[in-house]
């Protein structure tokens, strides 16, 4: 486990940065305005609150407090009117958020849960600072969508766990709440969403993914055998995608400088001498190098004045919202390659 410091105090990440992420937590923040959210004295918490945009959404229903260690990255969200605390969030923590704005309506922790080494920790922090009538809401990528498409390229370091509801339950009722709501959403390939309160009668939806993962086998190991023969197919179809492209003379450059990315190229052994070069709206990514490989990640405008014949789109989860958005690539004759869940060309 790397320390959390080197890996969280300076962090390049920002959910602005990706209108998709963005649009899907302005989303989320409406919704628990709407069903969780009674008075404006109402407090609202958020561990890992990045840049704030969830936070600044509803600033005006409630109280909002973000939590994130970022010291880069806080600021950014406090020019949102988002209050935030530069720290990690734990039981001690918690106290002191209680000791001065009291108890919580709502906490939320998205994408954050499987960067957390002891996980324990947090909802112990949870519990601290949640009221009895309290909802504890958190985003985590679904294990069955990791090992049912493919997704392996989001198991790099910074995710120490991967969750099934299975297992979420077990961790959530040994804390002493509930998994009373979930819901699967298409977002990272596909996320669970998590409801836990104290002593809610459950959605009758809960049952069914239970049962859902039941069927795919989560449980057992077979099923993890499976994915890894897949993951090998994966490597194979793009080793072979790029000597082939490379024969033809043609080039070849990324969109998108995610931490997965870097997962799939070391995996597939591809660096500079394949790539030409990356692209990325991320400002604090710009002018550096992928992990590695070594491949230089640039401003889009690079994209738009020296057009690559291939490129392979290391973000694909967001594949619809970005081949709409270039559309004129294909219409010029470019090609993407698109490595998850079936290595395609389109």
């Amino acid at each position: 486990v790397i320390a959390p410091d080197l890996l969280f105090k300076n962090y390049p990440y920002l959910t602005s940065a990706s209108k998709p992420l963005a649009d899907h937590f302005v989303e989320l923040g409406q919704e628990i305005a709407q069903k969780f959210i009674k008075s404006k004295k109402d407090l609202v918490v958020e561990i890992g609150s990045n840049d704030g945009v969830l936070l600044a959404g509803i600033k005006n229903n409630c109280r909002v407090l973000g939590v994130d260690p970022a010291k880069n990255i806080a600021p950014l969200a406090r020019e949102r009117g988002v209050e935030s605390v530069s720290d990690y969030f734990n039981p001690k923590l918690a106290e002191k958020i209680l000791n001065k704005k009291g108890k919580a309506k709502v906490v939320i922790a998205n994408n954050v849960m499987a960067h957390i080494d002891d996980i324990r920790d947090i909802f112990k922090g949870v519990k601290i600072l949640l009221g009895r009538d309290g909802i504890f809401i958190f985003e985590v990528h679904w294990v069955g969508n990791l090992i049912g498409d493919g997704g392996f390229d989001q198991i790099y370091h910074e995710h120490l766990s991967y969750y099934s509801l299975t297992a979420a339950k077990k961790l959530v009722e040994l804390s002493g709440l509930n998994i009373f709501d979930v819901e699967l959403i298409p977002i990272h390939g596909e996320s669970l969403r998590i409801y836990a309160g104290y002593k809610r009668p459950p959605e009758i939806r809960v049952n069914k993914i239970l049962m859902l993962e039941k069927r795919l086998g989560l449980h057992k190991l077979q099923a993890y055998q499976k994915f890894a023969e897949k993951v090998q197919k994966v490597q194979k179809d793009i080793n072979f995608i790029f000597s082939k492209i490379k024969l033809e003379g043609k080039t070849i450059a990324c969109f998108g400088a995610p931490a997965k990315g870097n997962t799939l190229l070391n995996f597939c052994g591809l660096g500079s001498k394949d790539i030409i070069y990356i692209v990325d709206s991320t400002p604090s990514k710009q002018g550096l190098y992928t992990p590695g490989t070594h491949i230089l990640v640039c401003h889009p405008d690079k994209f738009k004045h020296t057009p690559p014949d291939y490129m392979l789109l290391l973000s694909w989860n967001y594949k619809d919202v970005i081949l709409n958005r270039e559309q004129w690539f294909s219409e010029k004759g470019g090609r993407w390659i698109i490595p998850v869940p079936q290595v395609k060309i389109i």
